[in-house]
């Protein structure tokens, strides 16, 4: 006997299943499809525990007779499709007839669907792929379709579901995206019994927008349209000083159909370059209008990735026309311009033992004032600018008894220190150095004896979250609390802000808690430190007040700023464990110009 052998039906299908039905929010995706390929103009959402026990869609399409309706379940079944010319222009959503089937193979389904001219509706029961019953019922015209006890009868699959608010979040993200893209659709989404969002039907796709993301989101996007032979770009962009540490606020749409791709972001992210720091990401919901033929939708089960037979076309397009919008807004990046608030008093030579029991916010300022003070820049040459020079002649720089720097030799394009070592030379990243330094600054003075200085708000503010970010920031409340934040709920999606620590009294509280939850969501933790303390500290460093990259710097401030790396703990990488430094010898220089 053989050892292959033909699966049984049953146990395909459940594979099958697990192709198109990943996690509750595929199912809510699969369903507006439907909706919207039966024409709907309003629908309702409603999901119970995050999609895990309950989910219904419900549309006012055309709807299907009871014959059309027991076909829909059935595999390969689909309205979409008679000829395979079809495949080469397909302009629906669900031509593949695998939604259903596959939903009901590891659910618990019930479908009522009524056309405007039947008298009655068809009721259809299926518990993990068999049919109940099938029975005449009353209902207004449209679909409807409940979703219950997902993957009751697979119990590998739901293991693997995230938490009630994780999944509502992926489902809201689904939910939002069909709504960006459909303006003129009223859309309804509850989620354990409350309104989420009720739209009414929108003028255009920025009325939309402003529903959708908020309003004080909205007010940071530019509005963008171009349009070449074939290619047609439409939507908005988020001005760079909005950015977020995740793709999160991202979304692509082809021919109105929500697609992810790698390579459509990467072209977006090519617009904004020298705009954004390492690990940011524009916010931007962009719609391509492109030629059916040259889309090729048929490559995934879940069809969320296509193919385009002229990509590199449309990604030089998006690049070039988000670098000239940005261009044309004007200024659109205050953030971005090197801190120079000056500080009164001489500049110390170099900075001060910090015993982790001063001020915070004199420390701050000390921390700033001496290596961010307004100054001649240093010279790049083989020895600095006289007039950039201390009185006294440089002490040498010690780091760890390993390697001794002699000799300060300026900047390169403001972004990197070279000095001269015993051996040979060094290269610094003036923004990793000052990280490292301000980061276990920070981390002091969270450990500090007494408590961490406060700043209350005049008026409490209110952050509002996604879904999915809101257990992020649930976790971390003890922590943030403990390091100068006094935050408490403030219903299912918002937290009350009411002081925050004085060491941010320059930069926005808001903002700052919005980069750390983006920071942490999904468990893409940038610092790779086991504390979250230590995350928090590591985020004030780096996107607060520190040494940025294009800062010009004296001399004096060089000084002050190595000297000050020396003097830490781990003066080899920054918080997130890039490299501060690298070094070459002279014998290394000899080899490399073959003088060895």
């Amino acid at each position: 006997m053989g050892i292959i052998r033909v699966l049984p039906e049953h146990i395909a299908n459940k594979i099958a299943a697990g192709e198109v039905v990943e996690r509750p929010s595929s199912i809510v995706k699969e369903l507006l499809e439907n909706a919207l390929d039966a024409g709907a103009t309003a629908i309702e959402v409603e999901i119970n525990h995050g999609g895990r026990s309950f989910i219904r869609v419900a549309d006012n399409g055309c709807g299907m007779n009871a014959e059309d309706a027991e076909l829909a379940f059935k595999r390969h079944a689909t309205s979409k499709i008679t000829d395979i010319s079809d495949l080469d222009a397909i302009a629906s959503y669900g031509f593949r007839g695998e939604a259903l089937p596959s939903i009901a193979a590891v659910s618990r389904v019930k479908l009522v669907t009524r056309p405007a001219k039947a008298n009655a509706a068809t009721e259809i029961a299926i518990e993990g792929g068999h049919i109940l019953h099938v029975k005449e019922a009353p209902a207004a015209p449209g679909t409807s379709v409940e979703i219950r006890d997902l993957f009751f009868n697979t119990p590998a699959r739901r293991k693997f579901i995230k938490t009630d608010s994780t999944e509502m979040g992926h489902v809201m993200d689904v939910v939002q995206n069909f709504a960006l893209s459909y303006p003129s659709l009223r859309v309804q989404f509850k989620s354990s019994g409350k309104t989420i969002w009720d739209l009414s039907p929108a003028s255009d796709f920025m009325a939309r927008a402003e529903k959708v993301l908020g309003g004080d989101t909205a007010k940071h996007l530019l509005r963008l349209d171009a349009e070449v032979p074939g290619i047609k770009i439409h939507g908005f962009i988020g001005k760079p000083y909005v950015a977020r540490a995740n793709r999160s606020g991202q979304s692509f749409f082809v021919n109105r159909r929500w697609v992810r791709s790698i390579g459509l972001s990467h072209a977006l992210q090519a617009g904004y370059h020298g705009l954004l720091m390492h690990g940011q990401f524009p916010a931007a919901v962009l719609f391509l209008e492109l030629d059916p033929a040259k889309v090729d939708v048929n490559v995934h089960p879940t069809k969320q990735e296509v193919r385009l037979s002229h990509e590199s076309e449309v990604k030089s397009l998006i690049k070039k026309v988000v670098a000239e919008r940005l261009i044309e807004e004007g200024d659109i990046s205050p953030e971005l311009r090197p801190f120079k608030e000056p500080v009164s008093g001489e500049i110390p030579a170099g900075l001060p033992a910090f015993s982790g029991k001063s001020d915070p916010v004199s420390l701050y300022k000390s921390e700033l004032g001496t290596i961010l003070e307004v100054g001649e820049p240093a010279v790049m040459s083989g020895a600095p600018a006289a007039k950039a020079r201390p009185a006294e002649p440089e002490p040498m720089i010690s780091i760890r008894n390993q390697l001794k720097i002699t000799k300060i030799l300026g900047q390169v394009h403001a972004t990197f220190i070279v000095t001269e070592t015993e051996e040979g030379f060094m290269v610094i990243d003036q923004h990793a150095a000052h990280e490292r330094v301000m980061f276990e600054a920070l981390l002091k003075n969270f450990d500090g004896a007494g408590p961490v200085a406060r700043q209350n708000f005049l008026m409490d503010e209110i952050l509002e979250l996604h879904p999915r970010q809101v257990e992020v920031l649930q976790s971390s409340l003890p922590l943030l609390r403990k390091v100068g934040f006094e935050i408490e709920e403030f219903g299912e999606r918002a937290f009350v802000v009411r002081s925050y620590p004085a060491i941010l009294e320059k930069e926005d509280p808001l903002a700052f808690l919005k980069a750390y939850v983006e920071e942490r969501e999904d468990g893409q933790v940038k610092t790779r430190l086991e504390e979250h303390r230590e995350d928090v500290a590591a985020l004030i460093a780096c996107k607060r007040q520190s040494v940025k990259a294009h800062d010009a710097l004296t001399s004096v401030q060089l000084q002050a700023l190595l000297e000050r790396l020396a003097q830490c703990e781990n003066p080899f990488s920054c918080p997130h464990g890039r490299p501060t430094f690298f070094k070459k010898t002279f014998s290394e220089l000899e080899r490399q110009f073959k003088r060895k």
